[in-house]
């Protein structure tokens, strides 16, 4: 009876009554969108957190550029090309100060050539390039400014057999090439080299071999100085009697034997790093993982025998996740990636062989594969062979078999910070103050800096949402607990005079306003969980951009035809949308309208407490 009584006192009423109920709905709405997507930006912000990596590379620029000239016999001309030149090389230890926050790295990382033993490198159709080291004369006395005949005496290596002889020899990039005499022996270095119509001698079309580099050394100690040798790669020399016991002979033998030892120009390569995603492949997708698994916390904090192999090296030697590998690695190589090429000489300073420094059975752990594509710069590019390690997996130090070092470039030298603009900026400002010139460092962050800004700035509007609305229910609730409550104590007054016990007119007064608060906080909770649901959907279809890039810029110039660009940029989009969470909690709504109604009850148990307070004849006393 009280409970009917109490709705019947609000339908006499209608009007506040609406207005209660409308306003109460409206408010909760207010408060309940703001609450799920304040909820929801901070668990997109963690999950991106999660999801996106941030990376510097770094390179050491050139001081100045220099103008060099390659002479071509064929065309009797120069070409010219412009080569950079750097000043000192500076040490990667300058990227290692205080406050610079990384969660890998600095690295300037090495590739180890290793010894192939029996592993198959190509396939079967395959070729490789023709390269032999011979004793041979020419048939006249000549200068080898064209092709000249020289007969092959004798084959101390090639990488296929020489079944010709006479063959054409062309001092191809020597303007002035020295003059070789028909009646003395030469010991040569030649690779295959091009075919020429030396149309103004009147000749036909003729294949010429030409030199390549004979017994080098680019040895340097560990902090990249070149260790003192003799040899400089002279391509020709002269075969003396007692030659091959002399040290430079002997170089030469060496060199044949090197050759032979690493099967000729297939090369094995190993990459040790600190991070995977410091390899710019893997952190742009364009090599994925197909089998297995990527490298564990553990396996870089505890040096795990553990390493990632091709899927092409895979099917070639027929190995799967588990199997082991042997690496065996010969020597280090801090100026090049095995994409860009080496460029490193084959014999150390003192004209040996590089022994292994480190050999040992890694498991494989993963296969990858390399997306369809090319880079327009090399250094960036994943060799067929390239097999990755973990940098604390190398117990033993490559300081005596640096076989080249050089200036830091951004596909050798990286590292990892936070994501966020708060810590890009951090780091800048710090990296300014260390004053060093000549090095610059370029950020990736896949897009994080523009999503994190998209992100907080709906973080801070569900927070001003979220503040306006619990206001706004504060005010309205408190204003009509003082309507439908407080207003009435007179009336309280008259039931209690009579006969109504405390709790029959407490139950009278919060009936009727409890009835409308409940229904308000639902209806106000479910249209606030609408609100939020469209704002989400609204996000996703506004924030959309190629993750491949950072803050827009192109990590590589790709060349792509137009539709390649667009279907490019979809499935980076696609990306991005499929990594929102996009569904708001239920609960969070839930949770806002249960506090609304809670605080209503309160401020109705208030006003009931003090309407009881007091004593009816009093307030029947009382002058309106």
């Amino acid at each position: 009876m009280m409970i009917r009584n109490s709705l019947t006192r609000l339908v006499r009423t209608p009007v506040k009554t609406a207005l209660f109920f409308l306003l109460l709905s409206f408010t909760v709405a207010l408060f309940c969108a703001g609450g799920s997507l304040w909820k929801l930006s901070g668990d997109n912000l963690r999950r991106f957190e999660e999801i996106f990596v941030t990376i510097g590379t770094v390179e050491q620029t050139p001081e100045r550029t220099q103008q060099g000239a390659v002479w071509y016999a064929d065309e009797e001309d120069f070409r010219y090309f412009n080569r950079a030149v750097y000043g000192e090389t500076i040490s990667s230890d300058v990227l290692d100060f205080v406050g610079a926050g990384y969660l890998s790295g600095p690295e300037q990382r090495a590739y180890y050539e290793a010894l192939p033993f029996n592993y198959k490198l190509k396939e079967d159709n395959e070729g490789m390039p023709q390269a032999m080291i011979i004793e041979a004369s020419p048939l006249e006395d000549c200068v080898p400014a064209g092709p000249v005949k020289i007969e092959v005496k004798r084959v101390l290596c090639s990488t296929y057999p020489v079944n010709d002889s006479p063959i054409y020899l062309c001092d191809h990039n020597t303007r002035y090439p020295q003059t070789l005499y028909a009646d003395r022996t030469y010991l040569m270095a030649l690779a295959d080299g091009w075919t020429h119509e030396w149309e103004e001698k009147g000749a036909a079309a003729i294949f010429e071999y030409v030199p390549m580099d004979g017994p080098r050394s680019t040895q340097t100690d560990a902090d990249g100085k070149r260790l003192p040798t003799d040899l400089e790669g002279t391509w020709i020399e002269e075969l003396t009697p007692g030659f091959y016991e002399t040290e430079r002979g002997k170089a030469w033998l060496t060199l044949c034997q090197d050759f032979e030892l690493q099967h000729w120009f297939q090369t094995f390569p190993v990459t040790a790093t600190q991070d995977l995603n410091l390899i710019m492949a893997f952190y742009t997708k364009q090599a994925y993982l197909s089998q297995g698994a990527f490298f564990s916390k553990e396996d870089y904090e505890q040096g795990n025998k553990v390493c990632l192999i091709s899927d092409r090296f895979a099917r070639r030697n027929k190995l799967q996740v588990g199997d082991s590998l042997h690496l065996a690695l010969r020597y280090a190589n801090y100026a090049a990636s095995p994409g860009r090429g080496g460029g490193e000489a084959r014999l150390n300073a003192e004209g040996g062989i590089y022994e292994p420094f480190e050999e040992s059975d890694y498991r494989i752990k993963g296969i990858y594969e390399v997306g369809v594509g090319g880079d327009g710069d090399w250094g960036y590019t994943i060799d067929r062979n390239e097999v990755f390690i973990p940098k604390t997996s190398i117990k033993n130090s490559d300081e005596h078999n640096i076989a080249l070092h050089g200036p830091m470039k951004g596909y050798t030298t990286a590292f990892r910070i936070p994501n966020g603009t708060e810590s890009m900026e951090n780091f800048k400002k710090l990296w300014e103050a260390q004053g060093v010139d000549h090095v610059e460092i370029t950020f990736y962050d896949g897009g994080y800096n523009k999503l994190e800004g998209g992100l907080k700035n709906m973080q801070t509007m569900s927070a001003v949402l979220l503040a306006v609305g619990a206001v706004s229910v504060v005010c309205m609730v408190i204003f009509f607990c003082h309507l439908f409550i407080a207003k009435q104590k007179k009336w309280t007054a008259i039931e209690r005079c009579l006969g109504m016990t405390k709790g029959q007119c407490a139950s009278a007064l919060l009936a009727g306003v409890l009835t409308v608060a409940l229904a308000g906080s639902a209806a106000g909770g479910f249209a606030g969980q609408l609100i939020a649901g469209s704002a989400a959907a609204q996000m996703t279809s506004t924030e959309t951009f190629d993750t491949r890039f950072s803050n827009g810029e192109v990590q590589f110039n790709r060349e792509r035809s137009e539709e390649e660009a667009v279907d490019g940029k979809a499935e980076g989009s696609g990306m991005l949308q499929s990594a929102y969470l996009t569904e708001t909690d239920w609960r969070t709504a839930g949770l806002c309208s249960s506090l609304v109604f809670l605080f209503t009850v309160g401020m109705a148990l208030s006003g009931i407490y003090r309407n009881l307070r007091e004593e009816p004849l009093a307030l029947l006393s009382e002058s309106d």
